[in-house]
């Protein structure tokens, strides 16, 4: 039970932070937030614990801790190296895929497809659709330390968007770009498959960082 608790506050929280529902250098108020999710104290640290590794939370030693902090550099220094093990990572999953990574594709993409137009205003399904977009990608490349460092990046990338005031990209606007990813790797075609989650991460730092510190807002994608 302890651990499905944990799995679920972990959820919660990594949520709240990506969207800067948490902000950054806000503090976790423990007490609060168990009595919030209706989750005891173990589950909670287990949680927070979690999100500490993968660099959304910093230990305050005794004070506690506090979601992690992020620039426009930080942002820019995430999706650089996300944008590189995406891409490297599509291609893998082109000579790796097996039949199960093929039918993993197709009930997503049926899925989503069926349920996107219902979904337009969901932002906790839209990230959690591409999430699982770019999951199976890094699933079907067979390199769990590929699947690892792109999860952590995932997070740390989405969370400096909504600090940034960025509005992401809808599934709706996506879903050709999925489709082409996921036909390249069925193909077999790396190159293919490369460029098209490169289209997919069409998003540039610069100027994001440019945009950030001058207030505006540019659409990403």
């Amino acid at each position: 039970m302890s651990k499905r608790k944990s799995d679920e506050a972990y959820g919660e929280l990594r949520s709240r932070i990506m969207m800067a529902i948490l902000p950054p250098n806000a503090v976790l108020d423990e007490r609060r937030l168990t009595e919030d999710l209706g989750i005891g104290r173990t589950p909670m640290r287990e949680a927070v614990l979690r999100l500490e590794q993968e660099g959304l939370v910093t230990s305050m030693g005794r004070r506690g801790y506090v979601v992690a902090s992020a620039t426009p550099a930080d942002m820019i220094r995430a999706y650089e190296l996300r944008r590189e093990l995406e891409c490297f990572t599509a291609g893998l999953a082109a000579e790796r895929r097996n039949a199960g990574d093929l039918a993993k594709f197709d009930v997503f993409l049926a899925r989503v497809t069926a349920e996107m137009d219902a979904h337009v205003d969901d932002l906790h399904w839209q990230l959690a659709a591409d999430e699982e977009f770019h999951r199976i990608v890094a699933d079907a490349s067979d390199n769990r330390f590929a699947q690892q460092y792109l999860a952590f990046l995932f997070g740390l990338s989405v969370r400096s968007l909504y600090v940034a005031r960025i509005p992401i990209t809808l599934v709706q606007e996506e879903i050709d770009n999925y489709r082409s990813v996921l036909t390249a790797i069925r193909m077999r075609d790396v190159g293919a498959a490369g460029a098209a989650m490169a289209r997919h991460l069409t998003i540039n730092p610069m100027q994001v960082m440019a945009d950030s510190l001058s207030g505006t807002r540019p659409q990403v994608g």
